[in-house]
């Protein structure tokens, strides 16, 4: 994840292009979603931001649907009163549901246009970096408007990239033969769960990213920060899996495979503890 500068005598990030773009992006990047703007204030999230900034990550993620856009706001405040200049850093933008009405969720041209505005509001921006196009549960997919309204976003500068998010190996394919047959952009990155509880996205994806040089971005490394360690032995007060909306975690921990996971996390700290890290800087190096 980082190198060593012998000569200064510190750690350096590395950087990698994002699949067949010329952007680089830090192999580490920040997410907002459940802390920002709900379980934490907004002081520990400027430190948290400006300690990823001084250390080499260049990529804020955050979505409309996170903490239902305070993540967002959260987000913009912190970066609006920053001497940063805006080329220097990346923000990825997720799009999957901002309200409960039928038109404001799915990936309609309607909601992707909107839904991106409204996030740049939230965000204070001109424009994000990258966009990310979630699939909407038991849904298909209208691949071919899809992929115009991205390219119409990026010709009117509202993001310059645009990516996937729980999307078929089979959809994505499609969204690659549609860009090709009407000159449009194709996605350049996938993002979707990954963890060393949870690699069934490898089974299914990575080789359609590889083979079409799309960029993978990983969701939820420390699956919903069971990774950690915290919960082997209970459920910590104030931890993600106590608060609202958050039922899906405390599900998974509570379940007959929740507590084999639990159990596997507790060699996985063995493991660290010979090694000399945490359980959670364990999980991120192994993927």
């Amino acid at each position: 994840m980082q190198s060593f500068d012998h000569q200064n005598q510190k750690i350096k990030m590395i950087y990698r292009n994002l699949g067949s773009t010329g952007l680089r992006v830090s192999v580490l990047s920040l997410g907002t979603d459940v802390t920002f703007g709900n379980q934490i204030p907004d002081e520990i999230a400027d430190k948290i931001v400006t300690i990823a900034y001084t250390n080499g990550i260049n990529v804020f993620e955050t979505g409309e649907a996170y903490s239902n856009g305070e993540a967002e706001r959260t987000l913009g405040r912190i970066l609006s009163t920053k001497n940063w200049r805006r080329s220097s850093y990346i923000v990825c933008c997720r799009l999957s549901k901002s309200g409960d009405a039928e038109t404001e969720q799915g990936l309609s041209r309607k909601h992707l246009f909107e839904g991106l505005r409204s996030s740049l509001e939230r965000l204070q921006l001109e424009y994000v970096d990258i966009m990310i196009v979630t699939r909407p549960k038991e849904s298909s997919i209208p691949v071919e408007e899809v992929v115009r309204t991205c390219t119409h976003l990026i010709h009117l500068g509202w993001t310059f990239y645009w990516g996937t998010s729980g999307w078929l190996p089979c959809e994505v394919m499609q969204a690659q033969t549609v860009a090709r047959q009407f000159n449009l952009i194709p996605p350049s990155v996938d993002q979707n769960e990954l963890n060393l509880l949870n690699k069934s996205y490898l089974q299914n994806m990575r080789e359609i990213c590889l083979k079409l040089n799309i960029g993978i971005m990983t969701g939820s490394p420390l699956n919903g920060g069971i990774l950690t360690g915290k919960y082997i032995d209970c459920i910590p007060n104030f931890s993600r899996a106590t608060l609202k909306n958050q039922e899906d975690i405390r599900d998974k921990l509570l379940c007959s495979k929740g507590l084999s996971q639990r159990e596997q996390v507790k060699q996985l700290c063995k493991i660290a503890g010979r090694i000399k890290c945490t359980c959670a800087q364990l999980a991120i190096g192994k993927l």
